[in-house]
């Protein structure tokens, strides 16, 4: 069963998909760093109930309207993965999943915001649970930054690179195994982004220049990152 579709890019909803994660975005932050510390830490962590709930529901929704397919409704696309580990991390932070968020984590869901795919449909719930993940995915790594001081350590693009590596090998091997396509290993997507250059299988080692590309420029972007002033 194949419900995927797509947000036509310069709609309504596509903009509003944008304007109003970032403006939230900016209000959570703001918020966070005017309030005292408990209070502070209260917040992060009804963040994460957030996104964590968010993953739930989602897989609870997607049973209701008889869309659950083990094929296609695991949260192992990147963007999945990267979403459940911004809530995790809003509980307990850790080095290095702050570091994969901030280098793939933001590029992956910048992409994923500008050239979206439902896949399980384009009802309202559901547009507003892919924008709920997809936004939290760019806000954690900024919000551990600004608010918390995290920075990336030398070398963080090679680490994150090779974690990247891994993963694909794993899902890749999860593909052939239940005959899906997380991560878009065996098929390309419906929507026409620009990371996709080329058909299967030539369109992997695009992925693989330009995802590491990605990684530089926001570990260049991050290590510029200056003190913060409060």
């Amino acid at each position: 069963m194949n419900l995927a579709i797509d947000i036509v890019p310069l709609t309504t909803t596509w903009w509003l998909g944008i304007a109003i994660p970032l403006f939230i975005g900016i209000l959570i932050i703001q918020f966070a760093i005017r309030v005292p510390p408990d209070i502070r830490r209260i917040f992060s962590i009804s963040l994460g109930v957030i996104m964590i709930g968010r993953e739930l529901w989602k897989s609870w929704y997607i049973f209701q309207i008889g869309a659950w397919e083990i094929e296609t409704s695991l949260p192992l696309h990147l963007c999945g993965i990267a979403a459940i580990l911004s809530g995790l991390m809003l509980f307990k932070t850790h080095q290095k999943g702050f570091e994969f968020l901030a280098l793939i984590g933001i590029p992956g869901a910048i992409h994923a915001l500008l050239t979206p795919q439902l896949n399980h449909g384009g009802d309202l719930p559901q547009v507003i649970e892919y924008y709920i993940g997809h936004g939290g995915i760019i806000l954690v790594p900024v919000y551990l930054a600004v608010v918390d001081g995290y920075r990336i350590e030398k070398l963080a693009w090679r680490r994150v690179f090779i974690y990247c590596q891994l993963l694909l090998i794993f899902i890749g091997s999860l593909n052939f195994l239940l005959g899906s396509n997380y991560m878009f290993l065996c098929s390309e997507p419906i929507v026409r982004s620009p990371m996709i250059i080329g058909s299967w299988p030539w369109y992997i080692l695009g992925l693989e220049i330009l995802g590491l590309g990605h990684i530089l420029l926001f570990y260049i972007i991050f290590r510029r990152m200056k003190p913060l002033p409060y």
